[in-house]
């Protein structure tokens, strides 16, 4: 069935106008037109249909609290993603993409972000031990094919697994393009939620600083979530710790991705090996 069929089957949308946008890393998407309003549809293969659905499932709530979150519409049944399609359809959120260049980018970011977490109910949650079993371990396919990564996945979970953090609802994935800003009105969304779930808070803050270039570069975003975020005093001193997860993560993400041939959101071979060296790279400068 192709979007536009499926479009008009679950959701009604009869004559809309479909234009490809190419994908993400795990993902195809498409504008979508219809009787004046805009929106995007959002497919995913059938392995990743429950992180969609639960991504859903967060940006409806934090859409309902007040956050630009590019909202789900609910199909004709009620659903926020048609499970069989794969397919979620999405609120269009206006204004441009950040890249977190500028200190007043990476202001907003912070904001957004801290924003995010101390809306969700933060609370000393259970140790890190029970976050992420499925995206960091050694049993991922492809990770015995590169012994660094055995080790640093270990490493990573004992210097990690006994802490007792913050947790919230995390992003999980806060590149500065999935922030939307709008300069008419001076409000910033945060988009693309599957995969959307509750951890520790250092996890986004260190993906973050992971996806603005590290601490050096990202000295202002750190500032401001600081100041404003949901971290303990105590917490801050894990960041480097978390640091090495989430380039641990990054690394079993795309071992997996050349294990298996994975190109889609328009990714060839070679840049799956750039993504999983440059994981190794930033993972060893960030020390032992």
């Amino acid at each position: 069935m192709s979007t536009s069929e499926a479009l008009a089957t679950f959701w009604g949308m009869e004559s809309a106008c479909v234009t490809p946008l190419g994908g993400g890393m795990n993902s195809e998407t498409w504008l979508v037109e219809h009787e004046g309003s805009t929106y995007v549809a959002k497919a995913v293969s059938s392995d990743a249909v429950a992180d969609l659905v639960a991504g859903a499932e967060v940006a409806t709530a934090l859409a309902e609290a007040g956050f630009v979150t590019g909202r789900p519409v609910p199909t004709r049944a009620g659903s926020v993603v048609e499970r069989e399609a794969g397919l979620a359809l999405l609120e269009h959120v206006p204004g441009r993409e950040l890249d977190g260049e500028s200190d007043e980018e990476q202001r907003w970011i912070a904001d957004t972000l801290a924003r995010v977490h101390a809306s969700s109910d933060p609370a000393r949650g259970p140790s890190a031990a029970t976050f992420a079993r499925d995206w960091l371990s050694p049993e991922m396919p492809g990770v015995a094919e590169h012994a660094w990564l055995v080790d640093a996945i270990r490493a990573v979970r004992e210097e990690t697994d006994a802490l007792t953090l913050t947790w919230s609802v995390l992003h999980t994935d806060p590149v500065p393009d999935a922030f939307i800003h709008d300069d008419l009105t001076g409000v910033t969304g945060l988009i693309d939620w599957a995969g959307a779930r509750r951890g520790p808070v250092l996890y986004d803050v260190a993906s973050a600083v992971m996806y603005l270039g590290g601490r050096e570069h990202a000295t202002t975003f750190l500032e401001t979530y600081l100041s404003r975020g949901s971290l303990g005093e105590d917490e801050r001193q894990h960041l480097d710790a978390f640091g090495r997860f989430r380039e641990a993560v990054q690394g079993v993400y795309f071992a997996g991705r050349l294990a298996i041939g994975d190109l889609t959101g328009g990714v060839d071979h070679a840049e799956n090996v750039k993504g999983l060296s440059d994981a190794r790279r930033r993972l060893s400068a960030l020390g032992p």
